[in-house]
């Protein structure tokens, strides 16, 4: 299924500038700092394509460190906004007329995904940190994550033979996800308990697409497959609708 970085990356289609940074957080002993311990952020500064408008969302890992992570990137936003600064992107079309001088907008909205979730004390230390640089927080972990795939409607169903499921729709499963186009993929769909039948009717049913992993395993299989195989195509007769995609292997 997809990660929260995966939302990360997909969840915002304007422009983005990408960068890594490294925030180095102190060990403290006895009121002293005995080492450091860093952690790697991912960073994209999103900018709308018209309005030029800019926002900044930030990935951090699992870490045991989230809220000092989360205040060691905004105690430095001033100093990205400045680097980020020197970087001239202006949308339009071509044989546009432009006049005037140009200039960049941030947003004051900032969001971060995060692997670990901050509790309520936290919560309230952020609180205070964001009103006091005026800057307006959102904050998506599991919880985020979780709610998005039980609210995701497949946009493909992948019927297969199970002896192409490594070499083929395996790895087609993964990307479709990675990309959010979420894909009904018994090993991700399938629950203990669940009917199969049931589940396939109900996944042929709402899938935009049909892919078919036309392979000889497939053909030959008189199974599940050629079932799956007669529903989806049940489904273009009576519905008048193009639905199936074909992959066509050996």
């Amino acid at each position: 299924m997809p990660t929260l970085h995966e939302y990360f990356r997909n969840d915002f289609k304007d422009l983005s500038l990408d960068a890594t940074l490294t925030v180095k957080i102190g060990k403290q002993e006895t009121g002293k700092v005995t080492d450091f311990i860093e952690i790697p952020i991912n960073q994209r500064l999103q900018q709308h394509s018209y309005s030029s408008a800019r926002l900044f969302t930030f990935y951090i890992p699992e870490t045991t460190n989230t809220l000092l992570a989360c205040k060691a990137i905004l105690d430095g936003l001033e100093q990205r906004k400045a680097d980020s600064d020197g970087i001239i992107a202006i949308g339009g079309f071509m044989n546009d007329i432009t006049v005037g001088e140009h200039s960049t907008v941030y947003s004051n909205r900032v969001f971060f995904y995060h692997e670990t979730p901050l509790n309520t004390e936290e919560l309230e230390i952020l609180d205070k940190i964001a009103k006091d640089i005026k800057v307006f927080l959102t904050l998506r972990s599991r919880s985020y994550l979780e709610d998005k795939i039980k609210t995701q409607q497949p946009q493909a169903f992948i019927s297969h033979d199970s002896r192409d499921k490594q070499l083929i729709a395996k790895p087609l499963a993964h990307g479709l996800n990675s990309r959010l186009c979420f894909s009904w993929y018994d090993e991700f769909t399938l629950k203990v308990g669940d009917s199969l039948r049931e589940s396939i009717e109900k996944g042929i049913k709402e899938a935009k697409k049909c892919v078919l992993i036309l392979t000889p395993n497939f053909l030959n299989n008189p199974g599940w497959t050629k079932k799956e195989f007669n529903s989806i195509f049940t489904r273009e007769m009576i519905f008048n609708e193009r639905i199936v995609l074909p992959i066509w292997h050996n």
